[in-house]
């Protein structure tokens, strides 16, 4: 299920999703538009789930600049994910609107209140802002001993 929008021409084009997933070591970064779809929410769990066999953990930086909402059944999907706390992570969201921002929100604290688990979302205004707080994450990782691979040999992104 896509999100229609309409292009300038008066035609309708669909768009959706994520325009792009790269990984940079130890973290996943996800440029969102429009809607997020049930097929997105299971790529970025299987990219993540590749992070955390080969790190320990996983780092997800999202540029939500021109997202908009969670499809239900990707809402449903992610949640269901959630509840069983797969595995350690941390993800910073920046850029995201009013609505990203609510969503998202309402999401992890339903989550929360269901399992008794804060799930780890920061949502920040830039990307520089949301690097730091991904850095220290991966720190404390390293701290808590959670960590497959020392810091320094990480390839780490600023």
């Amino acid at each position: 299920m896509t999100n229609p929008m309409f292009a300038p021409s008066g035609q309708i084009r669909e768009v959706s999703g994520f325009e792009e997933f790269r990984v940079d070591g130890d973290m996943l970064f996800a440029r969102a538009i429009g809607a997020t779809t049930l097929e997105d929410v299971k790529r970025m769990f299987a990219i993540n789930q590749g992070l955390y066999e080969r790190y320990g953990y996983a780092l997800v930086l999202i540029d939500g600049a021109r997202a908009s909402t969670t499809t239900p059944d990707a809402r449903k999907y992610q949640s269901d994910l959630l509840r069983k706390r797969i595995f350690p992570s941390h993800t910073a969201i920046f850029g995201g609107g009013v609505l990203v921002r609510t969503t998202i929100s309402l999401m992890m604290r339903a989550t929360e209140l269901l399992t008794g688990t804060k799930i780890p979302v920061d949502m920040v205004a830039d990307e520089q802002t949301a690097r730091t707080v991904l850095a220290a994450a991966r720190e404390r990782f390293a701290i808590q001993g959670i960590a497959k691979q020392p810091l320094d040999s990480i390839k780490q992104i600023k």
